[in-house]
C-alpha cells in the first residue's frame, strides 16, 4: 500500500558527513545537504539516564518516507526537521532505512539528544 501523501506533513534535510583532513593533516567532519523531503515525523519514547555523573535525555523519532525520496539516507545520515513539531530539531539516524513490505515507504529511526 503506497503512503498517503496527506500523512507526509513534515518536511525534512538529509545531511550525509563529508571528511577532510586540514593542512596540519588533522580529520575533518563536515554535513553536505542531500535535499530536502516530505516526511511523516513521530516520537516514539523518550528516557534520562545518567552518564559519567550527569543527566543525559534522549527520545526515539520515527520517520516514514517514500522509498524513492530517502534513496540518500544511510546509518551514517543526520535528518534536520524543517517544519511540524520537531522544528529545527536534528536528529541523528541509528540504522539503515528499512522498507515497508510493499518497499513504497521507508522507515528511518534517529535519536533526539544522541551525538554520531
Amino acid at each position: 500500500m503506497a503512503i498517503s501523501a496527506g500523512k507526509l506533513i513534515q518536511v525534512i534535510s538529509i545531511q550525509n558527513p563529508v571528511y577532510s583532513r586540514s593542512p596540519s593533516g588533522q580529520p575533518i567532519e563536515t554535513w553536505e545537504d542531500k535535499g530536502s523531503i516530505r516526511a511523516d515525523v513521530r516520537g516514539r519514547s523518550g528516557r534520562e539516564k545518567m552518564l559519567s555523573g550527569a543527566e543525559t535525555a534522549q527520545a526515539d523519532i520515527r520517520i516514514w518516507v517514500r522509498g524513492k525520496s530517502g534513496a540518500n539516507i544511510t546509518a551514517a545520515s543526520r535528518v534536520t526537521v524543517l517544519s511540524g513539531p520537531y522544528k529545527g530539531k536534528t536528529l541523528n539516524v541509528i540504522g539503515p532505512p528499512i522498507p515497508d513490505e510493499n518497499g513504497d515507504r521507508l522507515e528511518v529511526l534517529c535519536k533526539l539528544g544522541a551525538e554520531k
